[in-house]
């Protein structure tokens, strides 16, 4: 597998993490808007970039129905919400119904203008959500941009901690810093201790484990972030968030 030797800095972004998975279905994206609105809340400035094209989630999450309009010269300005500056393929499209149907070569691209062409200022983090797995769309980001980290996200059962094992594998011959892991849906129906075990096999930390809770699906689907609604999930993710940032240590 080719290594880019020659990444892409981008001006202006202090640290790029992105939030992977080994599988679909572990609440990846969940994790990454929450994670950036409680590094917003430490007084970091935070971007989120969608780069799950063809299913872009980032704006429903947040609550964000605006659409991104580019400029003349075909750059974007993110849109902001909870503090967060935020661009995905859904700001584009005429409706949440539209298809996206394009092959790897093109999402690539696609990607990497909303990387390089977004007008995201000053930035102490950019989280980049990508799509479950070592997609085109990861390896481009991975091989061709500074990025700072990863967090892998999984769910506590086998099968799901089996597949970030490999994702996290795979960041690695890549030469990307896997920072830490994040365990969602914890509890009775997908059991626990799965991200302590990843955590073990892998020689990385766990940033924390979150609770499967039944308000968190009502307030996802009215685009409202957990922290700012349930105390417990705030606590969490204010302890992951503080963890982050000891590991990639950003200045203020």
């Amino acid at each position: 597998m080719a290594i880019s030797i020659n990444k892409i800095k981008i001006e202006g972004i202090k640290r790029i993490i992105g939030v992977v998975s080994g599988k679909g279905g572990v609440g990846k994206t969940f994790v990454a808007a929450n994670l950036a609105a409680a590094l917003a809340k430490t007084g970091k400035k935070v971007g989120i970039l969608d780069a799950n094209i063809s299913c872009p989630n980032i704006f429903k999450v947040l609550g964000i129905t605006a659409k991104l309009i580019p400029t003349a010269q075909n750059k974007i300005f993110p849109i902001e919400k909870y503090g967060i500056k935020a661009v995905s393929m859904a700001g584009l499209c005429a409706s949440e119904d539209e298809p996206i149907a394009w092959r790897g070569p093109i999402i690539s691209k696609i990607i990497q203008q909303f990387l390089k062409e977004s007008i995201w200022g000053e930035l102490d983090i950019l989280i980049v959500d990508f799509p479950p797995g070592t997609s085109d769309a990861v390896l481009t980001v991975l091989q061709s941009f500074e990025v700072d980290g990863i967090i892998a996200v999984t769910t506590p059962q086998v099968l799901s901690t089996m597949d970030a094992r490999k994702t996290i594998n795979a960041v690695r011959v890549l030469k990307v810093p896997v920072l830490g892991i994040i365990e969602n849906m914890r509890g009775d129906i997908f059991g626990e201790g799965g991200g302590n075990r990843l955590a073990d096999i892998t020689r990385t930390s766990l940033f924390g484990s979150i609770p499967l809770r039944k308000q968190i699906v009502s307030l996802c689907d009215q685009g409202l972030l957990a922290i700012n609604e349930l105390e417990e999930i705030s606590m969490i993710f204010s302890r992951i968030a503080r963890a982050l940032l000891e590991k990639i240590q950003v200045e203020a």
